[in-house]
C-alpha cells in the first residue's frame, strides 16, 4: 500500500516535470536556429515540422530528467509534510521505497531504449532532410554574387547574380554554363526553378558549330547541389548494428544508445537514495541540478574521450557506471 502511494506521489510530477524538460529542449532549439528561419524565410508549417520530428530525442531527454525530477519533488513533499519520519517511525526500511521508483525505471528505460533504436532515428532522418531542405532549398535565401557550381555528371553553373523571387525560385543574371561535351550556355537573365536552371534568350555555343540563338531553355540543376550526410543517428538500430561490425567509428553511438536508456534507471535510482537520505525537502531541489548536471558532464567528457581515442565505444558507460557505483553505495547506507 504504501509503495503504491508513494507511485501515486511520483506520477504527477512526473507528467510536469517531462513536460517542463520538453519546453526547454524545445525551446532551445527553436533559439538556436531562429536566424536561419528569418534568413531563410521559414514557413510555420516547417517549423512545426521541426518541433515533431525532433520530439523523439527531446522525449530522450525529457523522460530520465524529469524522472529524476518527479522522485526528488515527491521525497520532498514528504520530508516537508513529516511523512518520510512518519514511515521511518512505523519501523519500514527506507530500501522498501526504491521498489517502486526501480520498477518505474524500468518500465521509462524500457520506452527509451525503444525510442532510441528505432522511433528516434526514423524522426532524425525527416528531420535532417528538412533543414537540409531549409538551408539548401529549391531556391536561394539571399542574393548570391558570382555564384558557381558544379553538380555531379552536369558541368558548370555560373550566375553573376542570384535573386530570391516571391514564387519561390532565383532570379538569375549573367549566366554562363559549359556542359560536359563542352557545350557553352550564356544568357543575360534566366530562372532558377525547381530542378533547372531556365535560360532565357540565350546563346549556345558548341565545339565546331555556329552560335544558336534560343529563346528559352531549361538546364537540369539539382535541387539539392550540397551533399547530403546520413549520420549515425538516422540509422536505425539493426543498421547501425551491422555498421558497427565494419566501422569502428559507429560502435560508440551504439553503446550510447543502449547506455542512455539505462542511464534512466541509474538517474532513477540515485534520484531516490539522495531524496530519502534528505532531511531538508529544500535540499531536494538543490538535488535535481547536481545529479542532472554530474550526469551531463560525465556523458559530455564520455564522448570527447572517445573522440580523441582516450576510451574505446563501452566508455559510453561512464556516467551510468559512476551513478550506479553511487546509488549502491548510498543503498548500502541505507540500510
Amino acid at each position: 500500500m504504501l509503495q503504491r502511494y508513494l507511485l501515486r506521489e511520483i506520477l504527477t510530477p512526473y507528467l510536469l516535470g517531462t513536460l517542463l524538460f520538453i519546453g526547454l529542449v524545445t525551446t532551445d532549439l527553436l533559439s538556436s536556429l531562429s536566424g536561419v528561419f528569418l534568413s531563410r524565410g521559414t514557413t510555420w508549417t516547417q517549423v512545426g515540422e521541426l518541433v515533431l520530428y525532433r520530439m523523439p530525442y527531446t522525449l530522450g531527454v525529457a523522460l530520465p530528467l524529469g524522472l529524476v525530477f518527479a522522485v526528488l519533488v515527491a521525497l520532498a513533499r514528504w520530508i516537508r509534510d513529516s511523512e518520510l519520519k512518519a514511515v521511518y517511525a512505523a519501523g519500514i526500511a527506507p530500501v522498501r521505497l526504491l521498489w517502486p521508483v526501480l520498477g518505474l525505471a524500468v518500465f521509462v528505460a524500457g520506452i527509451a531504449w525503444v525510442n532510441a533504436g528505432w522511433v528516434k532515428p526514423e524522426a532524425q532522418a525527416r528531420y535532417d532532410d528538412l533543414i537540409y531542405e531549409i538551408y539548401y532549398g529549391h531556391a536561394p535565401s539571399g542574393v548570391l554574387t558570382n555564384a558557381a557550381y558544379a553538380p555531379p555528371g552536369l558541368g558548370v553553373y555560373y550566375a553573376r547574380r542570384v535573386y530570391p523571387d516571391d514564387a519561390g525560385g532565383g532570379r538569375l543574371q549573367g549566366v554562363r554554363v559549359v556542359t560536359p561535351d563542352g557545350t557553352v550556355w550564356s544568357a543575360e537573365e534566366g530562372v532558377w526553378k525547381d530542378a533547372n536552371w531556365v535560360l532565357k534568350n540565350a546563346w549556345k555555343t558548341s565545339p565546331g558549330a555556329r552560335p544558336e540563338f534560343w529563346d528559352t531553355i531549361p538546364l537540369p540543376f539539382p535541387s539539392r547541389f550540397v551533399e547530403k550526410k546520413t549520420t549515425y543517428e538516422s540509422l536505425p538500430m539493426a543498421e547501425l548494428r551491422e555498421l558497427a561490425k565494419v566501422d569502428p567509428q559507429a560502435r560508440f553511438p551504439l553503446q550510447r544508445r543502449h547506455a542512455d536508456a539505462v542511464g534512466v534507471i541509474a538517474l532513477a535510482w540515485l534520484a531516490a537514495v539522495v531524496g530519502l537520505s534528505l532531511r531538508e525537502a529544500a535540499w531536494a531541489f538543490v538535488a535535481v541540478v547536481l545529479l542532472i548536471f554530474g550526469y551531463y558532464v560525465l556523458w559530455t567528457l564520455a564522448a570527447q574521450l572517445a573522440r580523441f581515442a582516450v576510451v574505446g565505444p563501452y566508455g559510453a558507460w561512464l556516467a551510468d557506471v559512476v551513478y550506479f557505483a553511487l546509488a549502491l553505495a548510498g543503498t548500502r547506507r541505507l540500510l
